[in-house]
């Protein structure tokens, strides 16, 4: 090989590996939670990332931020709608873009996780998705925030007059603060990332979240009471930034939907690992677990179904209607 063809296979050679690190970092996307590192929204972004990073063949990088370290969800949403955060797992604030979608977390709406599959990732989730296209998100997928139970520090929760005078947080969600208040409880919200200094130093006297959380969040360090109460499913949300997710070629928005479901399976897996986990923890802890009277909850609930749709108008009782009919 002489010198000039020497050069020439080394210049080629540079070209392709420099053709090789462009196509590597097409893309870089952040993405944030509120939930604590080893929780289950963590779990379903990490399998997000995994999936991505694999099928587009390191074109598209994922770092992901946990614990509100890029700010709550209220914060995340409107980063992602200014475009300055790439993917956010939002909760119980989707009613900020889409007031209609605080049916789903109407008290007992769903009966159990087979049910929440056949209506988040059916008909309705699908029109979910054109519903938030409008805000400037992308609705990629779904994943399990879990059904939610009560901790406290006062006393066993059986039925809802159990709540009376219980200083109970909630999220910054009108809607869930009116529940508990119709319960009895004294409610109010506090940033997640504030509640468990909240429950140490009893500025709080209770709290309700998902099992996992109990776990993620060490909950049972600071709560002498949990009462399995399933009071609502909190779905939780995938969203990209409209301007990120218009970026993509057709291939690769591909990838991210899948990836997404893919998320969605991870966070259900970990939810049902942690049903009996968590419990056999808390008690471990020296936490009292109680099954509730879900007969009395449900009584309870029917008045706050009628109050909390009446400004919704025919829509929320379609809504309704249709995602009692899924599944069965």
């Amino acid at each position: 090989m002489n010198k000039r063809t020497l050069l020439t296979v080394c210049a080629a050679t540079l070209l392709a590996g420099l053709g090789t690190s462009a196509a590597a970092q097409d893309f870089t996307f952040r993405a944030a939670t509120i939930g604590a590192p080893g929780g289950i929204q963590e779990a379903a972004l990490l399998r997000l990332k995994e999936v991505v990073e694999e099928k587009s063949g390191g074109r598209i990088a994922i770092t992901i931020a946990t614990g509100g370290a890029l700010g709550n969800q209220e914060e995340n949403i409107e980063s992602l709608q200014s475009g300055t955060l790439d993917i956010a797992g939002i909760e119980t604030p989707i009613v900020t873009l889409e007031p209609l979608l605080g049916v789903l977390a109407l008290p007992y709406m769903f009966r159990d996780r087979d049910h929440v599959d056949a209506v988040m990732n059916g008909e309705v989730g699908s029109e979910i998705r054109d519903m938030l296209r409008s805000h400037d998100v992308e609705l990629i997928g779904y994943y399990e925030a879990g059904f939610r139970h009560i901790t406290n520090n006062v006393r066993p929760i059986n039925t809802p007059e159990d709540l009376r005078g219980v200083r109970m947080r909630t999220p910054g969600s009108r809607q869930r603060i009116e529940i508990f208040t119709a319960w009895g409880a004294d409610a109010a919200p506090l940033p997640y990332p504030e509640l468990y200094a909240a429950l140490q130093t009893g500025a709080f006297d209770g709290q309700e979240n998902p099992l996992v959380e109990v776990k993620s969040s060490r909950f049972y360090e600071v709560q002498k009471y949990l009462s399995l109460t399933s009071h609502l499913y909190q779905s939780g949300y995938i969203l990209m930034s409209g301007d990120s997710f218009a970026r993509l070629p057709d291939d690769l928005k591909a990838i991210m939907i899948e990836a997404a479901t893919e998320g969605y399976h991870a966070s259900v897996a970990f939810g049902e690992a942690a049903d009996s986990e968590v419990v056999d923890l808390a008690r471990a802890n020296g936490m009292e677990v109680n099954e509730a009277d879900i007969a009395a909850f449900q009584a309870a609930s029917e008045s706050i179904w009628v109050s909390q749709t009446a400004d919704l108008g025919q829509a929320a009782m379609d809504l309704i209607a249709r995602v009692q009919a899924a599944g069965n």
